[in-house]
């Protein structure tokens, strides 16, 4: 599905626009700001817009490829840009992430993904709104639009963080363990794993972005608004960074107090295994096919016997007890 949107920068007036040729036709126009978003379009929708906007066959290689790495490239007379959104996935405790390739210049944004997001209704409001600033160019849409993906990282990670704080809670509470609490542990740790995967070459991607020699920076406001974007991904990437390591420090908190209980279960058995054994050593002796063994014969043996077993049992329960081994 393709839904075109242009800016009449002389007249601060918006319109939508139905189709290609319409699009085509506004490209001439110097005033005239347009955003093209493509929604799970196929590879000849792709190619047809590439050939009226003139896009680099390699650029448009990567846009019909999907799981690229987030980037920003520069060619003779656009930018590519790959960015993530991301959301709550379909399944509970999971994240989605949506990766969106752009084609830019100073006139016109193209946007390809392959789901509907979210986001993108908030990022046409934010522009429509902005018309003091439609002198800024497209950098105002791409500030719109790049503001509005990140910030939405923030209640996910925000979710992820008091869940990975109630863990370390309920970890510490319990004596042993907890079989769902370990999945749950190393899951979180595979998300954000994840968000840093994604989050960190973002941040190289606006930090691109701030540089003042950027021709997508008609205006030197637009500086400042690229900059705030550039705290936000750095305070969320510090974020991730640091749940990411106390994730790793309650893991092996976690395997070290599974490991203390497997060694209580292996003292336990270890005593167990020496009082048997000295039973079981008494019991070999006297059933050894001798034919003299003088206690054999004794009236009260059998009973004695049973009582020097039932002593040394008592002894050594008592003397595990104390070095805490039962």
């Amino acid at each position: 599905m393709i839904k075109a949107l242009y800016c009449d920068r002389k007249s601060s007036t918006f319109h939508e626009l139905h189709s290609v040729h319409a699009v085509k036709a506004k490209l001439q126009d110097p005033n005239v700001l347009l955003w093209i978003d493509l929604c799970d379009p196929n590879e000849e929708e792709i190619k047809h817009l590439a050939t009226s906007f003139r896009l680099h066959p390699l650029a448009v290689e990567d846009a019909l490829q999907e799981h690229q790495r987030p980037k920003i490239e520069e060619y003779q007379d656009f930018y590519f840009m790959v960015f993530y959104a991301v959301e709550r996935g379909s399944k509970q405790n999971t994240i989605a992430f949506h990766e969106i390739d752009m084609f830019l210049n100073s006139h016109y944004l193209i946007t390809v993904h392959k789901l509907p997001i979210a986001a993108f209704e908030e990022v046409e409001q934010r522009w429509t709104r902005n018309t003091k600033l439609l002198d800024a160019g497209i950098g105002i849409l791409l500030y719109s639009f790049l503001d509005t993906v990140v910030d939405s990282y923030f209640p996910i990670i925000d979710t992820l963080v008091d869940e990975a704080e109630q863990i370390e809670d309920n970890l510490f509470e319990r004596e042993r363990p907890n079989r769902h609490l370990t999945i749950r542990l190393l899951s979180l740790r595979k998300e954000f794993l994840e968000l840093r995967r994604i989050v960190t070459p973002q941040r190289d991607v606006l930090n691109t972005l701030t540089n003042r020699d950027n021709p997508l920076h008609e205006n030197p406001q637009v500086d400042v608004y690229f900059r705030d974007i550039y705290d936000h991904i750095t305070r969320l990437a510090e974020t991730i960074d640091i749940y990411r390591d106390q994730l790793n420090s309650v893991m092996d908190t976690n395997l070290t107090i599974a490991s203390n209980e497997l060694n209580k279960v292996m003292r336990t058995m270890t005593a167990a295994s020496i009082i048997l054994m000295v039973d079981s050593l008494i019991a070999g002796i006297y059933g050894m096919n001798f034919d003299y063994m003088p206690e054999l014969h004794f009236q009260w043996a059998y009973f004695v016997v049973l009582g020097f077993m039932g002593i040394l049992t008592a002894i050594l329960i008592a003397i595990f007890r104390t070095i805490h081994w039962l």
